[in-house]
């Protein structure tokens, strides 16, 4: 047989081989413990809260899509909330605007912190036209490390305002995503603070 269709025929045979761990090794393990649950969709009671001097019904929600990284929220009743597009996600839409929570992987080598600075805003600077850091900081969140990132952006000619807020978790991040007019987010921001002020983790050690 010619050497060079031995060498091909090895290469292949290796080639096969790195895909089947991938399928049948870590990668499958992942596969099986990370899927959207249908009860992480549906609200395991509520509360009533009172956000600037008017009572809101809140929904909680416990996520238990992918595991090491299962957590609790509240928000309002009046909110659509549905499954995001990956395990562990939800997206909102709301009078005013939307917005979603999501995991989110920190490399090994970095930070939260870091990487919301060195990556994360930059990645938005360059996807958000006429991008204005708003505020940046570090909200005591019932002994989890967290960290807020509010800017002003445009869209189709309307100043719009985003404000993310971040937790450090066991495993992924966790992270809240908020969007309106910058006309409504007066409004809506201490509803936002409470829905943030709910997360936690089901799971810490």
């Amino acid at each position: 047989m010619n050497k060079k269709i031995i060498v091909i025929l090895i290469l292949t045979a290796g080639a096969l081989a790195v895909l089947t761990l991938f399928s049948f090794g870590p990668l499958a393990g992942w596969r099986k413990r990370a899927a959207i649950n249908p009860a992480s969709q549906v609200p395991q009671g509520g509360q009533q809260a009172t956000v600037q001097n008017r009572p809101v019904r809140f929904n909680n929600f416990i996520n238990r899509d992918v595991r090491e990284n299962y957590y609790t929220f509240n928000a309002p009743d009046d909110w659509q909330v549905k499954s995001g597009p990956k395990p562990g996600s939800y997206i909102f839409s709301f009078p005013g605007g939307a917005g979603g929570l999501s995991l989110m992987d920190v490399p090994d080598n970095s930070t939260l912190e870091l990487f919301i600075l060195s990556q994360q805003e930059p990645q938005l600077k360059k996807a958000s036209p006429d991008y204005v850091r708003r505020s940046y900081k570090k909200p005591t969140q019932n002994n989890t490390e967290a960290y807020e990132l509010t800017f002003s952006s445009m869209d189709n000619g309307r100043q719009i305002i985003t404000g993310k807020t971040y937790f450090a978790g066991p495993d992924n991040a966790a992270v809240f995503s908020f969007i309106t007019d910058k006309s409504a987010w007066p409004g809506l921001s201490p509803v936002f603070t409470v829905m943030t002020g709910s997360f936690g983790w089901r799971n810490k050690p």
